[in-house]
């Protein structure tokens, strides 16, 4: 376990930092009153006030305080909407400080207390993006469930967590001496280990591919992707597979895995069976771009850069496909290490493969919780729903930059966790640089 007067010393220095604040009594009913509300639909509704309680939006509509006995929140300027789901994020990779030139072999250096600490700070990161959810895959050390845990308890500030513990890899799950592929019952029961120890999703590595990496070769047989997904359903978790290319990408749809993340490459057929079968495409497109642009802290040479760009521009190209094709696309950001407070640049990514504002807001708020099986609580702004809001400076349908440069203010579970509204300026700025 992680010192706690460390963790109390990082959390007050935080909200030294984040200017964060909350309601005196999140147990009363507020009115929220913005100068307008765009739903997780994309649709700006006819109304200005959300009321909630005990964090939970209890009523949207006009002058409710006329009908409703409650303190009126004023957001002037802003516009509100539901609370950003980002749906691949690996919030405990972080480092003390800013990487130095090998980020990767900084983090297999750095102590469990200096990942935790950092994660922390990764969760304000996210929140400052306007993202209230993350869903997390692949994490060591138990370190993502300790992190989701506190938040959940209100230890920690940070955005919900849906974490997988360690994603089904040969690295975190080497095969018997001598053996060469792993077997069904290899993978039924790695997977069993993840949902005894708490994960609410199973995370299996397809093939290889990642950061300065961009093969895709198969690490498992279907039949062992299968058996890993038929324990995950067995006990109500979803499933989500990794593929960077085609190649685990027929075993995935024929496993009925929930989503998966990253393909390129990928064939009018199986972006065929994924809508077919309801499959959510997490295509993780601007974390690439992230690479390139950040190659100094990863020591990636000029000649890493320019795969990475071309990688980019490969999977924008399926993006458009799929998307054309009707299937459902979450927004994810893959973020690590210093790409936290990028979260959001992804979107800048959709549009360039052909979507709308509003279907880029959709990418992030309903499709993100339908992917969640959360349609009922998270990504939309009305009875019922969690009252995870933000408010926006601008109209996102407009100008997508209105959420990735606009955040003012965020509340997670009806209280304000960050607010910027004194300095009327955007939280967090970010430069997402150019796709390629």
């Amino acid at each position: 376990m992680i010192n706690n007067s460390a963790v109390l010393k990082l959390g007050l220095l935080v909200i030294a930092m984040f200017g964060l604040s909350k309601f005196s009594q999140a147990s009363e009913t507020k009115i929220l009153r913005f100068d307008k509300i765009i739903d997780g639909t994309g649709i700006a509704l006819q109304a200005k006030d959300i009321a909630i309680r005990n964090g939970v939006i209890i009523s949207v509509g006009t002058d409710l305080d006329r009908s409703i006995n409650a303190e009126v929140v004023e957001f002037d300027g802003l516009t509100a909407m539901p609370g950003i789901i980002d749906a691949h994020t690996h919030i405990t990779y972080g480092l003390p400080s800013t990487p130095k030139g090998d980020a990767w072999a900084e983090l297999g250096q750095a102590t469990r207390e200096q990942r935790y600490s950092a994660s922390i700070l990764n969760a304000m990161l996210t929140l400052r993006t306007g993202v209230t959810t993350v869903r997390d895959l692949n994490a060591d050390q138990n370190l993502d469930f300790e992190l989701r845990d506190a938040i959940n308890s209100g230890e920690v500030i940070g955005p919900r967590i849906f974490a997988s513990g360690p994603g089904i890899h040969p690295f975190n799950d080497p095969p018997p001496e001598g053996v060469e592929e792993a077997s069904a019952d290899f993978l039924r029961i790695a997977a069993q280990k993840r949902i005894d120890a708490g994960a609410d999703w199973i995370k299996i590595f397809g093939t290889t591919g990642s950061a300065s990496d961009l093969t895709s070769k198969a690490y498992y047989s279907p039949t062992a992707i299968a058996a890993a997904a038929e324990a995950a359903k067995a006990a109500g978790k979803r499933i989500t597979v990794h593929s960077y290319g085609p190649e685990a990408v027929d075993a995935a749809i024929k496993a009925g895995v929930t989503s998966l993340d990253h393909p390129v490459g990928i064939s009018d057929t199986h972006i065929a069976a994924m809508r077919e079968k309801g499959i959510i495409y997490v295509p993780t497109v601007d974390h690439n771009r992230y690479y390139a642009q950040h190659a100094s802290e990863y020591g990636y040479t000029p000649i890493i850069q320019q795969n990475l760009h071309a990688f980019v521009e490969r999977n924008i190209m399926t993006v458009r496909a799929a998307h054309q094709a009707g299937v459902t696309i979450a927004m994810g950001s893959d973020a690590v290490m210093s790409g936290f407070g990028e979260n959001t640049c992804e979107l800048k990514a959709f549009l360039a493969a052909g979507m709308s504002n509003v279907e880029a807001i959709q990418s992030a708020t309903i499709n993100g919780a339908k992917l969640l099986g959360k349609e009922q609580e998270l990504g939309r702004i009305g009875e019922g729903f969690a009252a995870d809001i933000i408010g926006v400076r601008g109209d996102p349908t407009i100008n997508i930059d209105a959420i990735i440069s606009g955040v003012t203010v965020v509340l997670k579970d009806g209280s304000i966790v960050v607010d910027n509204r004194d300095k009327a300026g955007a939280i967090n700025k970010p430069d997402c640089g150019a796709l390629y």
